[in-house]
């Protein structure tokens, strides 16, 4: 991908690419957090 000086974006287009990588980073950290729920449910609790 090359940048085009002179083509900006605008600050819709802005917006609309924030919203989607604050989506993606959000599903990675739920996936992450879900794994972790799951591990616990299935492999036990905290080792006492």
């Amino acid at each position: 991908m090359t940048r085009n000086p002179q083509k900006r974006r605008t600050p819709e287009q802005i917006r609309a690419g924030n919203l989607r990588l604050g989506l993606v980073l959000l599903a990675i950290v739920a996936v992450f957090f879900l794994g972790a729920v799951l591990k616990q449910l299935y492999f036990g609790g905290l080792a006492n």
